[in-house]
């Protein structure tokens, strides 16, 4: 980001260059301040607060060993919160679709989104959300009557820091009855598990560990007899993102989204009310669509049906371009015409998120800075290096191209020095140049890269639907 400062020791504009902090981050990820503060707790300062909450003897039952440092270090390093917000859903997003879920607005246009419910339910004849009436008043409950739970019982899978429960609490802001609990959450994620015990304590002994080795039936046996209200499934992205290898996501492949298929063992045992799943837009791609249909059938035979849409962070409260894709997964007998929330109009800015002050060590060099700027007083950062006109078509090429060779060299796996001594080895630029004028001249794509130009059109399109 760039922020307009009068800093004296600059020399360059009036500019100073940063990158957002951790917490800023957290805030675009819809996270409210008092979570932050649990999330970046110092040691001490969480030690603190857990003991005085369970016992003494609670932080070492829960992070045992797993936490080092000074007492004034923060539990978490400041790299690993970027990455833990990274791999996150954005709260607002959430709430929005649980509202729906549990206190839905009257019927909006079918237009606004995609349906995907199978012949069970026609579309004419879905049912209206089923009225639930209050369990304290047993005077009005009638045989037959749908009575509303004590509170509604969630198990998270791939559950990161876990969103999806902050989402549950903050549903509390718009309506203070709503009551949930948490009986079990699931990830094998080191940093993100103690993240997720800085922020919900009191979960951690309904930890789950390791999705590939779970008992559900040990998990069942656990509710004693009470149903799941909501399972939430947000498997891992990296093989179908555009920023990953595209491994996809096949039942029986090795590939860390081929998880997913793993999420079917809890389903056939619990027999949730409702699925939640969240993923990256390339899952409904061209190329991944066929599979995650198959996931779609693989619900239905298990007696759900489903919907899905393309939901964007920024239609719903936070400033940031964030797509993503969500399916909600209803059981037949639970079954109702769910509507996804409708967009609302943007009152945020960014600024609006921003720290007032902030260390110097998120600030660029001069030197780092001037590159910036002579890159982006050219219009592209990404065509300094290869001296290309900053055309959609042309940035695509190159998008498409890096990411080919990255994964030729694999590059992904290699830390930054090992990648730039490979880069000056292999003469990346010359062999762009080539690449490049080839395509332009006679639409020639390089033949080393199989599948380059149904990528190259995936990207095009992608940044096409963006503007």
């Amino acid at each position: 980001m760039i922020t307009k400062i009068n800093f004296k020791d600059r020399t360059i504009k009036s500019y100073a260059i940063r990158k957002l902090t951790p917490k800023e981050c957290f805030r675009l990820m819809g996270i409210r301040d008092g979570v932050i503060l649990l999330m970046q707790a110092s040691i001490s300062l969480a030690k603190t607060r857990i003991s005085s909450a369970f016992g003494k003897d609670a932080w070492a039952h829960i992070f045992g060993k797993a936490v080092k440092g000074n007492d004034n270090d923060m539990v978490i390093s400041a790299s690993q919160q970027y990455k833990q917000a990274g791999n996150s859903i954005v709260v607002d997003v959430l709430k929005s679709i649980y509202s729906q879920l549990w206190y839905p607005a009257p019927k909006q246009p079918q237009a606004q989104q995609a349906s995907l419910f199978d012949d069970f339910f026609p579309d004419d004849v879905l049912p209206s959300m089923p009225v639930e009436k209050d369990p304290s008043d047993k005077a009005n409950i009638q045989p037959g009557d749908k009575v509303a739970p004590e509170e509604k019982v969630i198990i998270t899978t791939f559950s990161g820091y876990d969103s999806q429960l902050m989402a549950a609490d903050a549903l509390r802001e718009d309506h203070p009855d709503f009551r949930w609990t948490c009986m079990g959450w699931s990830d094998i994620d080191k940093y993100a598990c103690q993240m997720h015990n800085l922020v919900f304590p009191q979960y951690a002994d309904r930890a789950l560990g390791d999705i590939t080795k779970i008992d559900w039936h040990k998990v069942k046996d656990s509710l004693q007899g009470r149903e799941v209200d909501l399972f939430t499934y947000s498997s891992p992205c990296q093989d179908i993102s555009q920023a990953g290898k595209q491994m996809g996501l096949k039942e029986g492949s090795d590939t860390r989204s081929a998880l997913l298929w793993r999420v079917a063992d809890a389903i056939e045992v619990l027999q949730p009310k409702y699925l939640l799943q969240e993923n990256v837009a390339a899952l409904v791609s061209e190329k991944f669509m066929p599979d995650f249909k198959k996931w779609l059938q693989k619900l239905e035979s298990l007696g759900y049906v489903n919907r899905w849409a393309r939901l964007n962070a920024k239609d719903y409260g936070v400033p940031q371009n964030r797509d993503r894709v969500f399916c909600l997964s209803m059981r037949r007998d639970v079954a109702f015409d769910y509507q996804f929330p409708e967009p609302v109009k943007l009152e945020k800015k960014l600024e609006d998120v921003l720290e007032e002050e902030v260390d110097k060590r998120y600030f660029l060099k001069d030197d780092a800075v001037s590159k910036f700027l002579k890159a982006n007083d050219k219009d592209s950062a990404l065509f300094v290096q290869f001296d290309l006109p900053p055309k959609h078509e042309d940035a695509m090429f190159l998008k498409t191209w890096l990411s080919f060779w990255m994964e030729e060299v694999n590059g992904w796996e290699m830390k930054p020095t090992e990648l730039d001594k490979v880069i000056c080895e292999k003469m990346i630029v010359g062999k762009f140049t080539y690449d490049y004028s080839s395509w332009k001249q006679d639409g020639t794509e390089p033949s080393e890269y199989s599948g380059f130009r149904e990528r190259y059109l995936e990207n095009l399109n992608r940044k096409a639907s963006e503007e």
